[in-house]
């Protein structure tokens, strides 16, 4: 186990009954350029290929229990969640007593899981490396909002051979040279920092929102809702880097609810709450649900009113009924929190698509979204229903008017 005494470490949480060669070939690179790796073994059932600084049987003991126990159970839907249970222990552990530098992942989607357990409790600013195959796939599953570095592997990790060599070779130097930049501080300016949520059909409210809360010396941090942008922005407001939200864009939740592929979690909405800092919510672009190429789209949804927003993107129009279900969604989350958080709903229209004359036009579905939202949220938090668009001007000035008098 790492001690206080020791040199910050690069955490390398790995398998090393199924890597340990590629493991050794990395970890010796790192050392020769001066860094520390601390080599956490998350394994269960094979036999270790090498030596680890923390063992197997630490990480189960972390995790709850012990490695005969996890091999006499043979399960990897046991075993896998138990180590990485012991390994954020294990993060914690080292974050707290500031052994830890970083981290680098090596492997395919067992190991992946192991560094992006790591990713998800080192904070901003913390080198985070995955070198994998998956880093050519879909991989918002294993990065989520977190400022991870993915390095394709090119091959798969077993044994090492001459490609896997030059990939360790300068992922070793990349990681070697990032931990030797200073951490930032958890705040490195002395104004407010806003978290914003924007997206295609909600961009020129956007841009007014911007303009307005740096006229008022604000710094804005635009985060693009497609899932990872509000797992981002959430977890910043986590670590603290974000004062207060203006949530232009909940889209996420759409997809969460009804089905989509850009869907932020359940969490969503739940940072501003639990850390009591100013929000305001205008709930852009709730009219749709986001799925890939026409193609894609599945087979239950056959006869939706659809936009096909480009080759890639397909956009559906969300129902009388998900609308409400959105809105029952935003007001338990939003019910949460104390205080400083207020609504803005825009009667004419929630994204680009959805203005009189667009295909989205359906005054129906949003009257159904306000009407639940109003009738879910407790006594307390206003509501502002105005007669704009959310990107009429208006709508954003006014909406940033109410964020400056929560952060006043």
């Amino acid at each position: 186990m790492t001690k206080q005494n020791e040199p910050s470490g690069i955490l390398v949480p790995v398998s090393l009954d199924t890597k340990s060669e590629a493991v050794d070939y990395l970890c010796n690179g790192l050392r020769r350029l001066g860094a520390v790796p601390v080599i956490a073994d998350c394994g269960v059932l094979g036999t270790p290929g090498t030596d680890a600084d923390v063992t197997r049987e630490e990480i189960a003991a972390l995790g709850g229990t012990t490695i005969a126990e996890l091999q006499s159970k043979a399960d990897r839907a046991t075993a896998i969640p138990t180590m990485i249970r012991g390994l954020q222990q294990l993060t914690s552990r080292m974050l707290a007593e500031g052994r830890i530098a970083g981290c680098i992942g090596l492997g395919g989607g067992t190991n992946a899981a192991f560094a992006s357990a790591v990713f998800d409790i080192l904070p901003f600013g913390y080198p985070k490396m995955l070198v994998s195959t998956i880093a050519s796939g879909n991989t918002a599953s294993f990065v989520k909002g977190n400022d991870v570095l993915l390095y394709h592997s090119v091959v798969d990790v077993l044994g090492v051979n001459s490609i896997l060599q030059v990939i360790l070779d300068r992922a070793a130097a990349a990681m070697a040279a990032i931990v030797r930049v200073p951490l930032p501080p958890t705040s490195s300016r002395t104004t407010t920092t806003i978290g914003m949520t924007v997206f295609g059909s909600t961009t020129l409210g956007a841009q007014v929102a911007e303009r307005l809360l740096i006229a008022a010396g604000r710094e804005v941090l635009p985060f693009h809702a497609r899932g990872v942008g509000g797992q981002a922005m959430e977890a910043l407001v986590r670590d603290g880097r974000i004062q207060a939200v203006l949530d232009l864009t909940t889209t996420e939740i759409a997809d969460e609810l009804v089905g989509g592929i850009l869907s932020a979690g359940p969490q969503r909405l739940e940072a501003a709450a639990l850390a009591d800092i100013p929000q305001v919510i205008l709930p852009g672009a709730i009219d749709m649900v986001n799925f890939g190429p026409a193609s894609s789209v599945p087979p239950k949804f056959s006869g939706r009113c659809f936009l096909e927003h480009s080759p890639h993107a397909t956009l559906m129009r969300t129902s009388v009924d998900e609308n409400r279900e959105i809105a029952r969604f935003i007001a338990r989350k939003l019910n949460a929190a104390e205080r400083k958080v207020e609504i803005v709903i825009p009667a004419r229209g929630f994204s680009a698509y959805d203005r009189e004359g667009q295909p989205f036009h359906d005054p129906e579905a949003d009257a159904a979204f306000r009407e639940t939202l109003v009738e879910a949220l407790r006594p307390g938090i206003p509501v502002h229903v105005l007669d704009h668009h959310i990107n009429d001007p208006e709508c954003i000035a006014f909406a940033v008017k109410r964020l400056e008098a929560l952060l006043a």
